[in-house]
């Protein structure tokens, strides 16, 4: 039972590590469709210098690095909750 269960861990790990890898490519390598439509819309007036566009496009050319941090919290979230719910041996 024991070699049976270390080999379905490892095939779980090893199917975790390519999804998340794949996802950290297409996410790297894929723009995002509406980034340049919305940037400029974002504010309504129009302060000085340019100020809401260029925040709008901050917000946007980083909008990558914050899907990953989000994906991170929610992994390890879901990580630690499973660790308090399993079974003592």
């Amino acid at each position: 039972m024991s070699e049976n269960y270390n080999s379905v861990k490892f095939a779980g790990l090893t199917i975790v590590v390519i999804l998340f890898l794949s996802f950290l490519y297409i996410l790297s390598n894929t723009s995002f469709p509406h980034a340049k439509f919305i940037s400029y819309e974002l504010m309504p007036i129009e302060p000085a210098d340019d100020l809401g566009r260029a925040m709008g496009a901050f917000l946007w050319d980083y909008r990558g690095l914050d899907l990953i941090m989000q994906t991170l919290i929610l992994l390890s979230t879901a990580i630690s909750c499973i660790a308090l719910l399993r079974e003592e041996k």
